[in-house]
């Protein structure tokens, strides 16, 4: 990798690839790309990572699930045909419909589910009567009318020929292609998230950026020389602390980055769909998928049973067939994104999930954000304290310059006043007559000597 260390660096504490698994294919690290020439700035990375530390918590990622979760049904106590609680309960959930009972009995008879409203038919069938209840209605010989709403509903249903049947087709009809369409927003979202992934070169060369300063972090131990990691280890970087407080290997990789191409900054703003695929479980869409042909298997069987059924849903079953189509063959399409993306980046494609993929390069996004932000803040910190020092040292060379000029006043008007004194002392002395020459003898003709001529 090019430079020699200098001193000893801590570990970045990755999880190194065999080279079996990354040579002669194609891949991340096995891809032409010129990154491979970038230089690393490892007078720096020597600075900050000359020592041992570092250690970050993981994140637990809630998942979202395909199912909605359905209401639970409720017991209770006998009371007239049924127990008074069952019988409240049944009261309760009919009272919603402000109808009389038998139009509802009807409507069920006719197939026809759009009066009940999102959700109650399903509901319906969780307040079927149990075998012990079937008994006791069945074995009823008294007089309908003289019975309570919720006992009269439940009696008039039983005798409806394959009334079980015909409630588990309205459910079905009901939830089918509203499931199935966002059984489909789902796989597309997760299959856009795989392709950005697969497609993002920004995301790829600040990947092989990170092998080759992982490799130079690591010379000469276990862990170096390698030639690829697991994504997983992108979310170490932050492990790896500096002797910088505040900094770690993921700031380095940022500066480098920028250092390089500051276009490689921008790639999570080009992985717009990996936070939303991080909650999509595609082994939860196959499940789902394989649970409403099995359904819709079951209610064709179900009609061959009464020819009035058969009738309302022929049509239906016909639509849901060629929907089922449509989402097994994007479902396929997933599938083979997602087993691309195993391959790229050289991840076991037994145990590989798509969603966990999404997952580690979602937390990676927002670190390597946070990392750019923390490095710019850190920046305008240096910038500010480097112009607060500018000015200091302007004031301080300012302050100096006038002090020397004021000594060199004072200097001249101790000169000046030196001066001064002499002459005044030499004219007082010739006011008083007193002799001034400097070898102190009398001058010829004074008045002092007495000779006028």
């Amino acid at each position: 990798w090019g430079d020699r260390r200098r001193s000893r660096m801590r570990n970045f504490n990755w999880e190194a690839l065999p080279k079996h698994s990354v040579i002669g294919k194609h891949n991340i690290w096995t891809s032409d790309k010129t990154d491979g020439q970038y230089e690393l700035d490892t007078d720096h990375m020597e600075e900050l990572f000359s020592h041992n530390h570092g250690q970050q918590h993981p994140k637990a990622l809630n998942r979202l699930s395909v199912r909605g979760q359905l209401p639970s049904g409720t017991g209770g106590i006998e009371v007239t045909i049924l127990g008074s609680k069952r019988s409240m309960n049944i009261g309760i959930f009919l009272k919603q419909f402000k109808r009389p009972v038998k139009d509802l009995i009807q409507d069920i008879q006719s197939g026809n589910g759009l009066g009940f409203g999102t959700g109650k038919l399903r509901e319906m069938c969780k307040l079927l009567p149990d075998e012990g209840e079937m008994k006791q209605l069945v074995g009823f010989k008294g007089d309908p009318s003289a019975l309570p709403e919720a006992d009269l509903f439940m009696l008039m249903l039983i005798k409806m020929p394959s009334y079980e049947e015909r409630l588990r087709c309205l459910v079905l009809k009901e939830e089918f292609f509203t499931l199935m369409k966002e059984i489909t927003g789902f796989i597309g979202t997760l299959t856009e998230a795989g392709k950005e992934l697969l497609e993002c070169d920004n995301l790829h060369s600040v990947i092989r950026l990170v092998l080759k300063t992982g490799n130079y972090m690591n010379a000469g131990g276990y862990a170096g020389s390698a030639v690829g990691f697991r994504m997983s280890s992108l979310l170490k970087l932050a492990d790896t602390k500096a002797n910088k407080p505040g900094m770690n290997l993921m700031h380095y990789v940022v500066m480098q980055a920028k250092k390089v191409d500051v276009a490689l900054l921008k790639f999570p703003d080009q992985l717009k769909h990996i936070e939303a695929g991080s909650r999509i479980i595609k082994g939860d869409i196959e499940a789902e998928i394989e649970r409403q042909k099995k359904k819709v298997q079951v209610a064709k069987a179900d009609t061959l049973k009464q020819e009035e059924l058969k009738e309302q849903m022929e049509g239906f079953l016909k639509e849901a067939d060629v929907r089922l189509g449509e989402v097994e063959t994007h479902f396929e399409e997933l599938q083979a994104v997602s087993d691309s993306v195993a391959e790229y980046f050289c991840e076991d494609s037994k145990t590989f999930k798509l969603e966990e993929c999404c997952s580690v390069f979602h937390s990676f996004c927002q670190r390597f954000i946070r990392a750019m932000q923390e490095n710019k803040a850190r920046e305008m910190a240096d910038m500010k304290r480097k112009h607060i020092n500018r000015l200091e040292n302007a004031a301080k060379r300012r302050s100096t310059a006038t002090c020397s000029s004021r000594d060199k006043e004072m200097e001249g008007v101790a000169l000046e006043h030196v001066l001064q004194n002499a002459l005044t002392k030499r004219v007082s002395r010739r006011r008083l007559g007193k002799p001034s020459s400097s070898n102190g003898s009398p001058t010829r003709g004074s008045p002092v000597n007495g000779s006028l001529s």
